[in-house]
């Protein structure tokens, strides 16, 4: 019978496919719910780690922060092929108003951080351990992915919905920086594109005009200093970098703040933090 050994290798691939089913996850069929336009449901984060404090909830973040909450598993192989996305995005925003949360299912952290550290993964973690933080949002296959708005409610499901996370982080700086009188709408424009030093060299040319209103005059020190904090909020995305060993990229983000300041009032507050950073390199 020549065809039994082919039947034989059929059946064993069979076989091993249905264990393969057997051994995921019970909510692996499942899918991640869609809640765009819903208030996020609340969650409280138990066993935290990387600057995720115990006990946090989901809510506390309201009108303060966008969230980007990723479900994951430690051994995932999809979520270990997604999640430095999410560590792109915390890099690039983590300090400008976003919050990452990623939420990881059944292994203590002690047994997740490694994985964590060998990856260079650094953005804020929590710990699922029966999967009841994610049945709230469907508890589907890993990873999941929702954006939520500073307003509280879903604008992404299961997506990272960069565009979106931009969009949101626009409305953040708007509510951050306040009303301002109409002569600064130029400035205004460009905090929402996150541009700071571009809204700084539109309002403070504003600021020089003959007869600037004193409500000008205060929109702009307002700016300025949010601006100010802008600029160390980048310092420290740097300083980030180049603990991780990413020199270049750490080099970069210098010269970037010194380009995006100039021509303002922080001009030389970039220059000298960009120049002491090129002078601890070349002596180390």
């Amino acid at each position: 019978m020549p065809c039994r050994p082919l039947r034989h290798a059929a059946l064993i691939v069979l076989l091993a496919a249905a264990l393969v089913v057997a051994a995921e996850p019970a909510d692996a069929a499942k899918q991640w719910r869609d809640l765009n336009g819903r208030v996020a449901p609340d969650l409280t984060f138990g066993e935290t780690a990387l600057g995720l404090a115990p006990g946090t909830r989901l809510a506390s973040f309201r009108k303060k922060r966008v969230v980007l909450l990723a479900f994951w598993l430690r051994d995932c192989q999809h979520c270990k092929r997604e999640l430095p996305k999410v560590q792109r995005l915390h890099d690039l925003y983590g300090r400008s108003g976003l919050q990452v949360i990623s939420v990881c299912h059944g292994f203590p952290l002690g047994q997740v951080l490694p994985t964590m550290k060998k990856r260079g993964w650094t953005f804020p973690v929590a710990r699922d351990p029966k999967g009841t933080l994610a049945s709230y949002y469907g508890g589907g296959r890993r990873p999941g992915f929702y954006v939520v708005g500073i307003d509280g409610r879903i604008k992404a499901s299961n997506s990272l919905a960069e565009r979106v996370i931009r969009s949101e982080l626009g409305r953040w700086r708007l509510a951050e920086l306040g009303a301002v009188p109409s002569e600064l709408k130029a400035a205004r424009d460009s905090v929402w594109a996150g541009d700071y030093g571009a809204a700084l060299r539109s309002a403070e040319a504003v600021g020089r005009k003959p007869g600037a209103s004193a409500a000008v005059r205060a929109a702009i020190a307002r700016l300025t200093r949010i601006a100010g904090t802008k600029l160390q909020n980048r310092r420290d995305r740097a300083e980030a970098w180049h603990a991780r060993g990413l020199i270049q990229r750490a080099q970069q983000e210098y010269r970037g703040i010194v380009a995006t300041f100039k021509g303002t009032s922080l001009e030389s507050t970039a220059r000298a933090l960009a120049q002491n950073y090129a002078s601890r390199v070349r002596g180390s």
